[in-house]
Protein backbone atom coordinates (compact mmCIF):
# COMPACT_ATOMS: atom_id res chain seq x y z
CA UNK A 1 0.00 0.00 0.00
CA UNK A 2 2.75 2.74 0.73
CA UNK A 3 4.29 1.70 -2.96
CA UNK A 4 1.27 2.51 -4.08
CA UNK A 5 0.98 5.82 -2.50
CA UNK A 6 4.03 6.75 -3.04
CA UNK A 7 4.32 5.99 -6.66
CA UNK A 8 0.40 7.77 -7.45
CA UNK A 9 1.51 11.06 -5.61
CA UNK A 10 4.89 11.02 -7.24
CA UNK A 11 3.93 10.34 -10.87
CA UNK A 12 1.09 12.63 -10.20
CA UNK A 13 3.64 15.62 -9.40
CA UNK A 14 5.68 14.70 -12.88
CA UNK A 15 3.53 16.91 -14.67
CA UNK A 16 2.91 19.47 -12.29
CA UNK A 17 7.03 19.77 -12.20
CA UNK A 18 6.94 20.45 -16.17
CA UNK A 19 4.28 22.92 -15.43
CA UNK A 20 5.57 24.63 -12.43
CA UNK A 21 9.36 23.38 -12.11
CA UNK A 22 10.32 25.54 -9.17
CA UNK A 23 7.67 22.60 -7.71
CA UNK A 24 9.33 19.85 -9.40
CA UNK A 25 12.65 21.37 -7.42
CA UNK A 26 11.28 21.29 -4.18
CA UNK A 27 9.73 17.55 -5.05
CA UNK A 28 13.48 16.82 -6.26
CA UNK A 29 15.16 17.74 -3.15
CA UNK A 30 12.95 16.21 -1.20
CA UNK A 31 13.13 12.76 -2.52
CA UNK A 32 17.09 13.27 -3.07
CA UNK A 33 17.28 14.76 1.07
CA UNK A 34 14.39 12.99 2.60
CA UNK A 35 14.54 9.11 0.07
CA UNK A 36 11.13 8.67 0.66
CA UNK A 37 11.31 5.62 -1.20
CA UNK A 38 13.62 4.27 1.17
CA UNK A 39 10.73 3.79 3.42
CA UNK A 40 8.43 1.38 1.62
CA UNK A 41 9.46 -2.06 0.81
CA UNK A 42 8.20 -3.43 -2.68
CA UNK A 43 8.45 -2.15 -6.21
CA UNK A 44 9.01 1.75 -5.29
CA UNK A 45 12.48 0.86 -3.18
CA UNK A 46 14.48 0.97 -6.25
CA UNK A 47 12.20 2.95 -8.70
CA UNK A 48 14.56 6.09 -10.14
CA UNK A 49 11.68 8.53 -9.25
CA UNK A 50 14.40 11.52 -8.80
CA UNK A 51 15.52 10.82 -12.54
CA UNK A 52 12.04 11.05 -13.75
CA UNK A 53 11.33 14.51 -11.53
CA UNK A 54 14.51 15.60 -12.50
CA UNK A 55 13.78 15.39 -16.28
CA UNK A 56 10.77 16.91 -16.05
CA UNK A 57 12.14 19.74 -14.49
CA UNK A 58 14.92 20.22 -17.01
CA UNK A 59 11.92 20.01 -19.82
CA UNK A 60 9.57 22.50 -17.60
CA UNK A 61 12.83 25.20 -17.00
CA UNK A 62 13.66 25.58 -20.99
CA UNK A 63 9.80 26.89 -20.86
CA UNK A 64 9.28 28.75 -17.68
CA UNK A 65 8.56 32.30 -18.21
CA UNK A 66 9.62 32.96 -14.45
CA UNK A 67 12.96 31.68 -14.54
CA UNK A 68 15.87 34.06 -13.63
CA UNK A 69 19.65 33.56 -14.57
CA UNK A 70 21.79 32.43 -12.49
CA UNK A 71 23.38 34.44 -10.04
CA UNK A 72 27.23 33.70 -10.69
CA UNK A 73 28.79 34.57 -7.62
CA UNK A 74 32.20 32.93 -6.84
CA UNK A 75 31.33 30.25 -5.19
CA UNK A 76 28.98 29.08 -8.12
CA UNK A 77 32.29 29.51 -10.46
CA UNK A 78 34.20 27.53 -7.93
CA UNK A 79 31.73 24.72 -8.28
CA UNK A 80 31.41 25.07 -11.61
CA UNK A 81 35.65 24.73 -11.89
CA UNK A 82 35.90 21.78 -9.41
CA UNK A 83 33.27 20.09 -11.67
CA UNK A 84 35.57 19.94 -14.56
CA UNK A 85 38.18 18.79 -12.84
CA UNK A 86 36.07 15.75 -11.40
CA UNK A 87 36.15 15.66 -15.06
CA UNK A 88 39.63 15.27 -15.91
CA UNK A 89 40.84 13.70 -12.79
CA UNK A 90 37.52 10.78 -13.76
CA UNK A 91 39.64 10.06 -17.19
CA UNK A 92 42.78 8.87 -15.21
CA UNK A 93 40.40 6.52 -12.71
CA UNK A 94 42.42 3.70 -10.91
CA UNK A 95 38.85 2.21 -11.79
CA UNK A 96 36.52 3.72 -14.51
CA UNK A 97 34.00 1.40 -14.32
CA UNK A 98 33.14 2.91 -11.02
CA UNK A 99 34.23 6.45 -11.34
CA UNK A 100 32.19 7.20 -14.11
CA UNK A 101 28.84 6.39 -12.31
CA UNK A 102 30.06 7.97 -9.48
CA UNK A 103 31.22 11.13 -11.96
CA UNK A 104 27.85 10.80 -13.13
CA UNK A 105 26.01 11.16 -9.95
CA UNK A 106 27.69 14.28 -8.61
CA UNK A 107 27.69 15.91 -11.98
CA UNK A 108 23.64 15.82 -11.62
CA UNK A 109 23.45 17.15 -8.00
CA UNK A 110 25.46 19.80 -9.57
CA UNK A 111 23.10 20.42 -12.63
CA UNK A 112 20.58 20.63 -10.36
CA UNK A 113 22.08 23.02 -8.09
CA UNK A 114 22.30 25.46 -10.72
CA UNK A 115 18.99 24.65 -12.09
CA UNK A 116 17.31 25.56 -8.41
CA UNK A 117 19.00 29.04 -8.54
CA UNK A 118 17.10 29.69 -11.45
CA UNK A 119 13.75 28.63 -10.47
CA UNK A 120 13.94 29.47 -6.75
CA UNK A 121 13.54 33.23 -6.23
CA UNK A 122 11.47 35.68 -3.72
CA UNK A 123 10.19 34.95 -0.12
CA UNK A 124 7.60 32.92 -0.30
CA UNK A 125 9.86 30.08 -2.90
CA UNK A 126 12.89 30.16 -0.59
CA UNK A 127 10.86 29.89 2.42
CA UNK A 128 9.50 26.20 0.84
CA UNK A 129 12.60 25.03 0.01
CA UNK A 130 13.71 25.79 3.30
CA UNK A 131 10.84 24.00 4.57
CA UNK A 132 11.59 20.80 2.35
CA UNK A 133 15.13 20.66 3.81
CA UNK A 134 13.92 20.44 6.99
CA UNK A 135 11.04 18.21 7.27
CA UNK A 136 13.15 15.92 4.77
CA UNK A 137 15.93 15.53 7.25
CA UNK A 138 14.48 16.38 10.33
CA UNK A 139 12.01 13.47 9.73
CA UNK A 140 14.54 11.21 10.81
CA UNK A 141 14.82 13.76 13.61
CA UNK A 142 12.27 13.80 14.79
CA UNK A 143 11.46 9.80 14.63
CA UNK A 144 14.61 8.69 15.95
CA UNK A 145 14.15 10.98 18.91
CA UNK A 146 10.83 9.36 19.87
CA UNK A 147 12.23 5.54 18.85
CA UNK A 148 15.43 7.15 21.47
CA UNK A 149 12.56 7.34 24.04
CA UNK A 150 10.52 4.64 23.62
CA UNK A 151 13.88 2.15 23.69
CA UNK A 152 15.80 3.43 26.49
CA UNK A 153 18.93 4.36 23.86
CA UNK A 154 19.92 0.79 23.28
CA UNK A 155 19.14 1.18 19.67
CA UNK A 156 21.15 3.37 16.98
CA UNK A 157 19.15 5.63 15.30
CA UNK A 158 19.95 5.08 11.14
CA UNK A 159 19.43 6.41 7.93
CA UNK A 160 17.42 4.53 5.07
CA UNK A 161 20.28 2.30 3.38
CA UNK A 162 21.47 3.09 0.19
CA UNK A 163 21.11 6.81 0.93
CA UNK A 164 23.50 10.34 1.32
CA UNK A 165 22.40 9.09 5.00
CA UNK A 166 22.23 5.70 5.23
CA UNK A 167 23.68 4.24 8.33
CA UNK A 168 24.32 5.89 11.82
CA UNK A 169 27.48 8.58 10.84
CA UNK A 170 25.95 9.68 7.42
CA UNK A 171 22.70 10.86 9.56
CA UNK A 172 24.48 12.31 12.31
CA UNK A 173 26.18 14.57 10.04
CA UNK A 174 23.48 15.42 8.18
CA UNK A 175 21.17 16.25 11.64
CA UNK A 176 23.56 18.30 12.68
CA UNK A 177 23.84 20.07 9.53
CA UNK A 178 19.90 20.38 9.15
CA UNK A 179 19.51 21.37 13.37
CA UNK A 180 20.51 25.41 12.96
CA UNK A 181 18.11 25.22 10.22
CA UNK A 182 14.91 24.02 11.96
CA UNK A 183 15.72 26.69 14.52
CA UNK A 184 15.66 29.44 12.60
CA UNK A 185 12.61 28.58 9.97
CA UNK A 186 10.63 27.65 13.12
CA UNK A 187 11.28 31.35 14.07
CA UNK A 188 9.79 32.37 10.41
CA UNK A 189 6.58 30.10 10.15
CA UNK A 190 3.54 31.82 11.12
CA UNK A 191 1.27 28.88 12.08
CA UNK A 192 1.43 28.23 15.94
CA UNK A 193 1.59 24.67 15.78
CA UNK A 194 4.12 24.20 12.79
CA UNK A 195 6.16 26.61 15.35
CA UNK A 196 5.48 24.41 18.10
CA UNK A 197 5.78 21.03 16.01
CA UNK A 198 9.44 22.29 14.69
CA UNK A 199 11.03 23.02 18.39
CA UNK A 200 9.78 19.31 19.12
CA UNK A 201 11.76 18.23 16.50
CA UNK A 202 14.92 20.50 17.74
CA UNK A 203 14.73 18.42 20.84
CA UNK A 204 14.31 15.32 19.40
CA UNK A 205 17.23 15.63 16.91
CA UNK A 206 19.30 16.56 19.58
CA UNK A 207 18.67 13.39 20.83
CA UNK A 208 18.93 11.40 17.76
CA UNK A 209 22.46 12.75 17.06
CA UNK A 210 23.88 11.86 20.17
CA UNK A 211 22.14 8.14 20.02
CA UNK A 212 23.37 8.01 16.22
CA UNK A 213 26.13 6.84 18.53
CA UNK A 214 28.61 8.20 15.48
CA UNK A 215 31.78 10.04 17.51
CA UNK A 216 31.76 12.18 14.01
CA UNK A 217 28.49 13.49 14.42
CA UNK A 218 28.34 13.99 18.75
CA UNK A 219 31.89 16.77 17.45
CA UNK A 220 29.48 17.86 15.35
CA UNK A 221 27.23 18.67 17.70
CA UNK A 222 29.55 20.10 20.17
CA UNK A 223 30.49 22.35 17.55
CA UNK A 224 27.00 23.29 16.31
CA UNK A 225 25.61 23.76 19.40
CA UNK A 226 27.58 26.38 21.31
CA UNK A 227 28.00 28.46 17.86
CA UNK A 228 23.76 28.06 18.05
CA UNK A 229 23.94 29.67 21.37
CA UNK A 230 26.10 32.22 20.70
CA UNK A 231 24.55 34.11 17.76
CA UNK A 232 21.10 33.92 18.55
CA UNK A 233 19.17 36.48 19.78
CA UNK A 234 16.71 34.11 22.11
CA UNK A 235 19.38 32.53 24.19
CA UNK A 236 16.70 31.43 26.61
CA UNK A 237 14.62 29.77 23.79
CA UNK A 238 17.69 27.23 22.90
CA UNK A 239 18.35 26.35 26.69
CA UNK A 240 14.82 26.21 27.69
CA UNK A 241 15.01 23.28 24.85
CA UNK A 242 18.48 22.12 25.85
CA UNK A 243 18.73 21.55 29.37
CA UNK A 244 15.36 18.85 29.92
CA UNK A 245 17.39 17.00 27.20
CA UNK A 246 20.55 17.29 29.43
CA UNK A 247 18.63 16.69 32.54
CA UNK A 248 17.20 13.65 31.65
CA UNK A 249 19.29 12.35 29.24
CA UNK A 250 22.28 12.20 31.76
CA UNK A 251 20.56 9.16 33.57
CA UNK A 252 19.43 7.99 30.83
CA UNK A 253 22.28 7.06 29.00
CA UNK A 254 23.50 4.05 28.72
CA UNK A 255 26.92 2.72 28.77
CA UNK A 256 27.85 1.98 25.58
CA UNK A 257 27.28 5.55 24.62
CA UNK A 258 29.67 6.97 27.07
CA UNK A 259 32.29 4.02 26.63
CA UNK A 260 31.57 4.72 22.38
CA UNK A 261 32.55 8.79 23.58
CA UNK A 262 35.18 7.91 25.40
CA UNK A 263 37.08 6.30 22.48
CA UNK A 264 37.28 10.04 20.90
CA UNK A 265 40.38 9.96 23.45
CA UNK A 266 41.74 6.35 23.37
CA UNK A 267 41.69 5.65 19.44
CA UNK A 268 44.45 3.97 19.86
CA UNK A 269 42.72 1.17 21.32
CA UNK A 270 39.61 1.07 18.43
CA UNK A 271 40.12 -0.86 15.51
CA UNK A 272 37.83 1.38 13.43
CA UNK A 273 39.43 4.12 14.05
CA UNK A 274 43.04 3.00 13.16
CA UNK A 275 40.88 1.72 9.81
CA UNK A 276 40.65 5.38 9.23
CA UNK A 277 43.56 6.52 9.66
CA UNK A 278 45.21 3.61 7.57
CA UNK A 279 42.68 5.01 4.84
CA UNK A 280 43.91 8.61 5.18
CA UNK A 281 47.71 6.88 5.14
CA UNK A 282 46.42 5.62 2.01
CA UNK A 283 45.10 8.83 0.48
CA UNK A 284 47.95 10.87 1.64
CA UNK A 285 50.41 8.83 0.04
CA UNK A 286 48.53 8.16 -2.73
CA UNK A 287 48.03 12.03 -3.45
CA UNK A 288 51.79 12.63 -3.37
CA UNK A 289 52.13 9.81 -6.31
CA UNK A 290 49.43 11.46 -8.78
CA UNK A 291 49.07 15.17 -7.21
CA UNK A 292 47.48 16.27 -10.02
CA UNK A 293 44.89 13.75 -10.69
CA UNK A 294 44.56 11.41 -7.65
CA UNK A 295 42.89 7.91 -8.02
CA UNK A 296 39.51 8.64 -9.39
CA UNK A 297 36.02 8.82 -7.48
CA UNK A 298 35.90 5.12 -6.32
CA UNK A 299 39.34 4.23 -6.43
CA UNK A 300 39.11 1.96 -3.12
CA UNK A 301 36.08 -0.26 -4.86
CA UNK A 302 39.19 -1.34 -7.43
CA UNK A 303 39.52 -4.99 -7.81
CA UNK A 304 43.31 -4.10 -7.35
CA UNK A 305 43.20 -4.48 -3.72
CA UNK A 306 47.20 -5.18 -3.15
CA UNK A 307 47.33 -1.62 -4.83
CA UNK A 308 45.37 0.04 -2.39
CA UNK A 309 47.37 -1.76 0.34
CA UNK A 310 50.78 -0.29 -1.54
CA UNK A 311 50.27 2.93 -0.30
CA UNK A 312 49.31 2.27 3.74
CA UNK A 313 51.31 1.49 6.48
CA UNK A 314 51.63 -2.21 7.13
CA UNK A 315 51.48 -1.44 10.57
CA UNK A 316 47.91 -1.06 10.41
CA UNK A 317 47.26 -3.66 7.60
CA UNK A 318 46.21 -5.73 10.38
CA UNK A 319 43.07 -3.75 11.31
CA UNK A 320 41.71 -3.99 7.55
CA UNK A 321 40.69 -7.20 5.11
CA UNK A 322 40.05 -5.21 2.32
CA UNK A 323 40.51 -1.59 1.16
CA UNK A 324 38.33 0.99 2.42
CA UNK A 325 36.61 4.22 1.79
CA UNK A 326 38.14 7.54 3.00
CA UNK A 327 36.25 8.09 5.99
CA UNK A 328 37.05 12.04 5.57
CA UNK A 329 35.75 14.64 2.79
CA UNK A 330 39.48 15.81 3.32
CA UNK A 331 40.67 12.49 2.55
CA UNK A 332 38.42 11.38 0.01
CA UNK A 333 39.06 14.84 -1.94
CA UNK A 334 43.10 14.07 -1.49
CA UNK A 335 42.79 10.88 -2.57
CA UNK A 336 40.51 10.63 -5.51
CA UNK A 337 41.16 14.00 -7.14
CA UNK A 338 44.63 14.87 -5.68
CA UNK A 339 45.85 18.72 -3.82
CA UNK A 340 44.64 20.76 -6.07
CA UNK A 341 41.00 19.49 -6.10
CA UNK A 342 41.34 19.43 -2.42
CA UNK A 343 42.08 23.17 -2.40
CA UNK A 344 39.25 24.29 -4.40
CA UNK A 345 37.01 21.93 -2.07
CA UNK A 346 38.39 23.73 0.90
CA UNK A 347 38.27 26.93 -0.83
CA UNK A 348 34.47 26.75 -1.67
CA UNK A 349 33.81 25.96 1.78
CA UNK A 350 35.72 28.91 3.39
CA UNK A 351 34.23 30.88 0.97
CA UNK A 352 30.76 29.63 1.65
CA UNK A 353 31.59 30.75 4.94
CA UNK A 354 32.29 34.26 4.30
CA UNK A 355 29.27 34.64 1.93
CA UNK A 356 27.07 33.35 4.50
CA UNK A 357 28.82 35.81 7.25
CA UNK A 358 28.23 38.69 4.33
CA UNK A 359 24.71 38.24 3.92
CA UNK A 360 23.81 38.17 7.68
CA UNK A 361 25.02 41.43 8.45
CA UNK A 362 23.86 43.24 5.66
CA UNK A 363 20.36 41.02 5.89
CA UNK A 364 20.62 42.29 9.45
CA UNK A 365 20.34 46.26 8.41
CA UNK A 366 16.39 45.88 7.39
CA UNK A 367 13.62 44.41 8.65
CA UNK A 368 12.11 43.17 5.69
CA UNK A 369 15.45 41.14 4.90
CA UNK A 370 16.27 40.26 8.40
CA UNK A 371 14.78 36.87 8.08
CA UNK A 372 17.88 36.06 5.39
CA UNK A 373 20.35 37.21 8.44
CA UNK A 374 18.73 34.17 10.50
CA UNK A 375 18.65 31.84 7.89
CA UNK A 376 22.17 32.40 6.25
CA UNK A 377 23.65 32.33 10.30
CA UNK A 378 21.67 28.75 10.82
CA UNK A 379 23.26 27.57 7.24
CA UNK A 380 26.67 28.76 7.84
CA UNK A 381 26.70 26.75 11.76
CA UNK A 382 24.97 23.88 10.06
CA UNK A 383 27.98 23.87 7.26
CA UNK A 384 30.69 23.97 10.49
CA UNK A 385 29.20 21.01 11.28
CA UNK A 386 29.23 19.83 7.91
CA UNK A 387 33.18 20.51 8.16
CA UNK A 388 33.53 19.02 11.81
CA UNK A 389 30.82 15.62 10.92
CA UNK A 390 32.55 15.09 7.53
CA UNK A 391 36.34 15.08 8.96
CA UNK A 392 35.09 11.34 9.71
CA UNK A 393 32.98 10.22 6.95
CA UNK A 394 33.30 10.33 3.00
CA UNK A 395 30.54 12.37 1.88
CA UNK A 396 32.31 15.34 0.23
CA UNK A 397 29.52 15.11 -2.44
CA UNK A 398 26.48 15.32 -0.13
CA UNK A 399 24.11 17.09 -2.23
CA UNK A 400 22.62 18.95 1.05
CA UNK A 401 26.21 20.78 0.67
CA UNK A 402 25.85 21.99 -2.68
CA UNK A 403 22.51 23.36 -2.39
CA UNK A 404 23.77 25.42 0.94
CA UNK A 405 26.43 26.45 -1.57
CA UNK A 406 23.12 27.66 -4.00
CA UNK A 407 21.20 29.51 -0.91
CA UNK A 408 24.62 31.76 -0.59
CA UNK A 409 23.64 33.15 -4.15
CA UNK A 410 20.16 32.60 -4.06
CA UNK A 411 20.57 34.95 -0.73
CA UNK A 412 23.23 37.84 -2.43
CA UNK A 413 20.66 38.51 -5.43
CA UNK A 414 17.58 38.43 -3.55
CA UNK A 415 19.38 40.44 -0.78
CA UNK A 416 20.15 42.93 -3.83
CA UNK A 417 16.79 42.79 -4.99
CA UNK A 418 15.31 44.07 -2.45
CA UNK A 419 17.91 46.83 -1.30
CA UNK A 420 17.59 47.73 -4.94
CA UNK A 421 13.17 47.66 -4.83
CA UNK A 422 13.39 49.67 -0.99
CA UNK A 423 14.18 53.09 -0.73
CA UNK A 424 16.86 54.27 1.47
CA UNK A 425 16.07 57.87 3.18
CA UNK A 426 19.40 58.79 3.64
CA UNK A 427 20.71 57.62 0.00
CA UNK A 428 17.35 59.53 -0.72
CA UNK A 429 17.96 62.75 1.02
CA UNK A 430 21.37 63.37 -0.68
CA UNK A 431 19.79 62.97 -4.26
CA UNK A 432 17.60 65.28 -3.46
CA UNK A 433 19.95 68.05 -2.21
CA UNK A 434 22.26 67.62 -5.36
CA UNK A 435 19.26 68.07 -7.51
CA UNK A 436 18.68 71.10 -5.27
CA UNK A 437 22.43 72.27 -6.08
CA UNK A 438 22.05 71.64 -9.97
CA UNK A 439 18.91 73.83 -10.09
CA UNK A 440 20.60 76.25 -8.27
CA UNK A 441 23.19 76.98 -10.33
CA UNK A 442 20.65 76.93 -13.06
CA UNK A 443 19.25 80.36 -12.11
CA UNK A 444 20.34 83.60 -13.19
CA UNK A 445 23.16 85.43 -11.01
CA UNK A 446 21.77 88.65 -9.63
CA UNK A 447 23.49 91.75 -10.69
Amino acid sequence: MRDILLTTLLFALIPVSIVQPWLGILTWYWIGLMNPHRLTWGFAYDFPFAMLIGLAVLIGTLFAKDRKPIPWNRELVLVVILATYFTFTTLFAWAPEYAWPEWLKVIKIILMTFVCTMLIHGRERLRWLLLVIVVSIGFYGFKGGIFTILTGGGYRVEGPIGTFIAGNTYLGMALCMVLPLIMSVARDVEQTWLRRLLYATFGLTVVSIIFTYSRGALLGLAAVLPLMYFKSKRKFLLVFLIIPIALVGKDLLPGKLTRHAETIETYEQDTSAMQRIQSWTVAWNLAKDYPLTGAGFEFEYSPNTERWFSYGNPEYNKYLRDSSAAHSIYFQVLGQHGYIALALFLMLLIFTQFTFSDIALRAEQQESTRWMARHATAMRVGLIGYMVSGAFINVAYFDLMYLYIGFAALFSRELATVTTMTPDPAADAVARQQRLHAFDMLKPKEG
